[in-house]
């Protein structure tokens, strides 16, 4: 039997909100997976991924509060393209 993964999603725009689409769509016989938090610095993008998530995650305005939370097994960076290095090396910390 597989563990249930807690996802944490780093970058609430259309990128981010597709990842939380295709987490939902994964089997839940296999131990499942859910989302356990949202980091956006943007109102808006974070609301719309607040709108689609099931799983009743906690909201941050900074992937920093997001990886100290203790909430996720994995996150999926989905920000813009130029940010993914220093928010990789700051999960990898975590």
């Amino acid at each position: 039997m597989s563990a249930h993964i807690r996802y944490g999603i780093i970058g609430c725009g259309s990128m981010g909100r597709e990842h939380i689409e295709n987490i939902h769509s994964l089997p839940r016989t296999e131990g499942g997976a859910s989302v356990t938090a949202l980091a956006d610095p943007h109102a808006p993008s974070r609301d719309a991924a607040l709108a689609i998530a099931r799983d009743g995650p906690r909201v941050f305005g900074d992937h920093r509060e997001l990886l100290a939370s203790g909430l996720c097994d994995a996150v999926v960076i989905a920000t813009p393209n130029f940010t993914h290095k220093p928010i990789t090396l700051a999960a990898a910390k975590h």
